[in-house]
């Protein structure tokens, strides 16, 4: 009976609800909320490289897209830090051809 008892607190440990010996998630998520400059031809051609841009690098926690009037869009993803964070924005597209007028990168927590 004993075993029995030592092995059940050994595996309920273990479990990671209870911080046992897995791997503790160390990203936090950030949104990243733009609006975009006036120069819709050149927006409608780096677009779809925005797209892909964003797509390809498979980023935990990753949702994304316009805003229903076209005027900027807003991104949620994980990263290790700010500074991360900051280089994957730095490599979007629309960000490299200077079509972004206003943006912000903050942590976010949701509740």
């Amino acid at each position: 009976m004993k075993w029995c008892i030592l092995i059940f607190f050994v595996l309920f440990l273990a479990t990671p609800a209870n911080g046992g010996d897995m791997k503790k998630d160390t990203t936090q998520t950030y949104v990243y909320f733009y609006f975009m400059k006036k120069k819709p031809e050149i927006i409608k051609q780096a677009a779809p490289d925005h797209a892909k841009y964003w797509m390809s690098l498979k980023l935990d926690g990753y949702k994304g897209g316009p805003f229903a009037d076209r005027s900027g869009g807003m991104i949620l993803f994980k990263a290790k830090s700010k500074e991360s964070a900051s280089m994957t924005v730095a490599g979007d597209p629309f960000v490299i051809h200077d079509l972004i007028g206003e943006s912000w990168l903050k942590p976010w927590v949701a509740h």
